[in-house]
């Protein structure tokens, strides 16, 4: 048995007690897909159907983006009067998902009391695409680990071929340093290391030593790709407003189309929201249809936070939000002050002529 297998063992066990002993009403975990390479979200309310749960290197959905849904709060007083009470809800969580619901209690999105957390390490999970590419134009009709957490594919053909985990692991996995949940009620499985790496800090060096023609020729190359089906913004539990700014219609700030200057409008205001908020889940980028690296942006701000402020999202549910908190000491090298050789303003001119009268 695999140490998969086993956490996937204790997961039902956990499960089926939680529900019999109505400490939830509600489970979120993973189920089979029809489709290899992936999982299902599961809301589980019956204790009796625990089995259904999975836990495999394609658990890669942060299920956290379901909880503002289930506890919105009420629109008025009237309807509050009439509101049913919250539920109570257990969600299976990895390292980076943990940070999203410390990320939501912070901004009192959810009730930190009607949770019950179950935490596992997580090694990483596949990348779907990565898996498939590494098929070589195969088609997988099914998928297993291994004892050594290797994926193995049966194809078309009836072959057998070995995937090695680490070739496919998926790029935010590949930079995770909290591969440990940071809050959590229980925790199955053992102990996982976080990769010691500066492997977030390379990707965006490299993209920033290029010149700044190069730089906005590979950002208009990405954004020419976007169709605009915001399942990036679907999949982000930090996206959880109930009108996005930019659906507006009254006043539309942007078009509704895939014209270059209003997705790239659409992709700048929406990493600029969750500067200081991501938690580097990687689900923007997993969501895509179209293969966009929506993590490139997020990445970078994610950087300027911790260097400028030595801010992490998610890392303590009891901290203040980074833009939420304000120190004297704040750096402050963004602000600039006009050099004394500076040209005077028109009003600077007129007043220096009435004084030399």
């Amino acid at each position: 048995m695999t140490a998969n297998h086993e956490i996937e063992t204790g997961l039902r066990q956990t499960a089926e007690r939680l529900l019999r002993e109505k400490k939830v009403d509600l489970l979120l975990g993973y189920e089979k897909a029809s489709l290899p390479f992936r999982t299902t979200p599961l809301f589980l309310t019956a204790a009796e159907e625990a089995e259904r749960l999975v836990w495999n290197p394609f658990c890669t959905a942060n299920l956290t983006v379901y909880l503002p849904r289930l506890f919105k709060a009420p629109a008025d007083a009237r309807e509050a009067k009439s509101a049913p009470p919250p539920p109570r809800v257990g969600v299976v969580l990895k390292g980076c998902d943990a940070r999203s619901v410390v990320a939501l209690i912070q901004e009192r999105q959810v009730a930190r009391e009607n949770l019950v957390l179950v935490g596992i390490g997580c090694p990483g999970v596949a990348d779907v695409q990565k898996a498939e590419r590494a098929l070589g134009g195969h088609e997988a009709l099914g998928a297993g680990e291994d004892a050594q957490g290797n994926i193995r594919a049966v194809v078309e053909d009836g072959t057998e071929i070995t995937l090695r985990r680490e070739e496919i692991l998926a790029d935010a996995c590949l930079e995770c340093q909290s591969p440990m949940p940071s809050i959590c009620d229980l925790v199955l499985g053992g102990p996982v290391e976080g990769n010691r790496t500066d492997a977030a800090r390379r990707r965006t060096a490299e993209f920033e030593s290029k010149p700044p023609d190069a730089r906005w020729a590979r950002f208009q190359e990405m954004l020419s790709r976007c169709i605009r089906c915001n399942a990036c913004r679907q999949a982000c539990p930090m996206c959880y407003c109930k009108e996005c700014l930019l659906d507006q219609a009254r006043p539309r700030l942007i078009g509704a189309g895939t014209d270059i200057s209003d997705v790239a409008i659409y992709h700048l205001v929406r990493a600029l929201h969750t500067a200081g908020r991501c938690t580097e889940c990687g689900a923007c980028a997993r969501a895509c249809p179209m293969r966009i690296d929506a993590r490139l942006l997020a990445r970078k701000l994610c950087l300027e936070a911790e260097d400028l402020y030595g801010y992490r999202a998610g890392q303590a549910a009891d901290a203040t939000p980074l833009l939420s908190a304000f120190a004297m000491d704040d750096p402050q090298d963004f602000l600039t002050e006009p050099s004394p050789s500076a040209a005077s303003s028109p009003a600077e001119e007129v007043e220096q002529a009435r004084r030399a009268k």
